[in-house]
């Protein structure tokens, strides 16, 4: 475990367990579990996730798991969020081992590993696998139904797309003025500095991964707002 989370990110983990636990109780701490365990499983170094990465990837499912005490359909938002997250991290930690250069999603042209916005066709294959096993284990648990865990599934999915798209266009960028390599953080392992160089300076890559699992939600709960409306 600790070479999962550091110590502040093990703090934020338990916060957002014991909120998952309060409001889906032990069938959807086992689905955040299953989440957690295969991510960091597949994430080359285990991670070590610190609080604001931690709750990019959990936040929104912990709100909405909160929600469900008073309407159990928002555990299929909760659902969703976390193959969302799921599907973001399978596609890029699988993604990084493609023999072929990934393509941005926007223009198709090659861009160099780790570039965000940047996919493979492993990648999706891996993002596909990580949504499938949340949704599936989400029907497992009781927390979904098989027709709704096609959402959940498809909320996986859109919210990978989402974190994509957001990748490619909007998140913020920093040119190392060092070694000239383009990166996601204001810091570069080579130790010279890197000034923004395109993208909003508040979209960090953990707010892309945040807006990816909220993508992840609002699909996930689509079959109850189309009851709410009476279109389903």
């Amino acid at each position: 475990m600790q070479h999962w989370l550091s110590p502040a990110g093990a703090a934020a983990a338990a916060a957002v367990g014991v909120a998952v636990f309060t409001g889906a109780g032990w069938r959807g701490l086992i689905l955040l579990a299953v989440f957690f365990v295969a991510s960091s499983a597949l994430t080359r170094g285990g991670g070590r996730r610190t609080p604001v990465q931690v709750l990019a990837n959990g936040g929104v499912a912990a709100a909405a798991a909160l929600l469900a005490l008073r309407d159990r359909g928002w555990l299929l938002a909760f659902a969703g969020a976390l193959a969302a997250a799921a599907a973001d991290t399978w596609s890029a930690e699988i993604g990084a081992r493609s023999p072929s250069a990934p393509r941005l999603v926007t223009t198709g042209r090659p861009v160099p590993p780790g570039t965000s916005g940047g996919v493979t066709w492993l990648g999706t294959l891996g993002g596909l696998a990580g949504a499938a096993l949340v949704a599936a284990c989400a029907v497992l648990l009781g927390l979904a139904t098989p027709l709704a865990a096609v959402w959940v599934a498809a909320g996986g999915v859109a919210g990978g797309l989402a974190d994509s798209l957001l990748g490619a266009t909007l998140q913020a960028r920093f040119r190392c003025a060092r070694c000239g390599k383009v990166r996601e953080a204001a810091h570069c392992p080579c130790g010279g500095s890197a000034p923004r160089s395109s993208g909003f300076p508040w979209l960090t890559n953990d707010a892309v991964n945040g807006a990816c699992t909220l993508v992840g939600a609002a699909v996930g709960a689509a079959p109850v707002v189309l009851r709410a409306a009476g279109l389903a």
